[in-house]
């Protein structure tokens, strides 16, 4: 694949600062393992550092608000190691409305917080970066559909592009824009079909080939020599991946079972992600697309369901799924908002049947997604 070259001037400003009616499903159940057994064990209490006692991300980067939504009812917060323990995580909501937050997103497909007050939304081959005040939005073309979207803290803006117009079968790739950049630039092309993204503690790249059942990593430094990892090869049509905020576990979405599945990571030393992963567990199952993950400071897993319009919460240290969202309709792409007016508490969507972006407010923080460093 060439360089792209983006139609756009926005990374400067970054640098800067099929839905249906189905009835009722039965709530999707523990896929068959207690995966997630061995954390009932309580860490040492950590220090307090901000609202989320996790050190793989540094919140005052994320432009965090000092709190936004529903207070803690005046108790103080239990915690055990990195997750937080308190009324936050007592008062979840069973079942929470959502909101309409911006409109017209017309064939979108991913979305990102860039955590100083801006959204981008992949939109077929634009990108659309939206910030309040703004006359227009602030776009970047592609040549590819734009798969999957997400910042790194310090080496920019990464993407995951599917060019089905090319010849042969290996036609997407991982593109990066550095901050202040106006050129895409090519990190690993050959992909068959690019799944989802995820950022680790180290701004390093996970990403998944769906047709190639693998998942891969890579340094997010355009300069570094080594190339793409193999990582996971043991999950079948991996989509979706998210990383769990202590890098502890990569949650995989298997698009051919609709199941989650969880690899745990090894870690070479305290804090930081090692360079081993150990076999999949499956986690939650009995979904009809599994299209996002979350996480928020309970360490509870959320799980989108495209086409039954429902948003499950599945706590980390159980496996049973809670039904919290269900009036987004085609749920795609989970993320708990970075940087106001985005609130920390409220969880996001697209909803890809009406083209919007919606929030639901959950009581409990999330666990944001990386955004660059100012």
């Amino acid at each position: 694949m060439k360089k792209q070259t983006a139609q756009w001037a926005w990374l400067v400003l970054v640098a800067g600062c099929g839905a249906g009616s189905l009835p009722y499903p039965v709530p999707p159940k523990d896929a068959g393992v207690d995966a997630v057994s061995d954390l009932g064990v309580r860490d040492a209490t950590a220090t307090d550092r901000g609202p989320l006692d996790v050190s793989r991300f540094d919140v005052g980067d994320a432009g965090l608000p000092a709190d936004l939504g529903v207070s803690d009812a005046g108790s103080d917060v239990v915690e055990a190691g990195s997750m937080l323990e308190g009324p936050a995580c007592e008062m979840a909501l069973a079942l929470a409305s959502s909101r309409m937050v911006i409109e017209g997103l017309t064939a979108a497909r991913d979305f990102v917080f860039d955590g100083h007050g801006g959204v981008a939304v992949a939109q077929g081959a634009t990108v659309v970066l939206r910030r309040a005040g703004d006359s227009s939005p602030i776009t970047m073309v592609m040549s590819g559909e734009v798969v999957a979207l997400r910042f790194t803290r310090n080496s920019g803006l990464v993407l995951a592009v599917l060019n089905e117009t090319d010849s042969g079968t290996s036609s997407g790739a991982i593109y990066r824009v550095a901050p202040g950049a106006t050129t895409a630039e090519l990190r690993h092309a050959g992909l068959r079909r690019p799944g989802g993204l995820a950022i680790d503690s180290a701004d390093r790249i996970w990403f998944s080939d769906t047709t190639a059942n693998t998942v891969y990593r890579l340094s997010a430094d355009a300069d570094a020599d080594a190339g793409a990892e193999t990582m996971v090869t043991s999950v079948p049509s991996p989509t979706q991946l998210l990383i769990d905020a202590e890098g502890r576990f990569l949650f995989v979405a298997r698009s051919d079972t609709n199941t989650v599945m969880r690899v745990a990571m090894a870690s070479s030393d305290a804090g930081s992600d090692g360079g081993t992963v150990g076999p999949a567990m499956p986690f939650v199952g009995g979904f009809s697309r599994v299209s996002g993950l979350a996480q928020d400071e309970c360490g509870n897993v959320f799980v989108a369901d495209e086409i039954v319009d429902r948003i499950w919460r599945v706590p980390i240290l159980a496996g049973a799924a809670v039904l919290v969202v269900t009036d987004v309709r085609g749920p795609r792409s989970l993320m708990f908002g970075v940087g106001d007016p985005f609130g920390p508490r409220e969880l996001y969507a697209i909803s890809t049947t009406d083209g919007t972006l919606r929030a639901a407010n959950l009581v409990a923080r999330g666990v944001p997604l990386a955004v660059p460093a100012r």
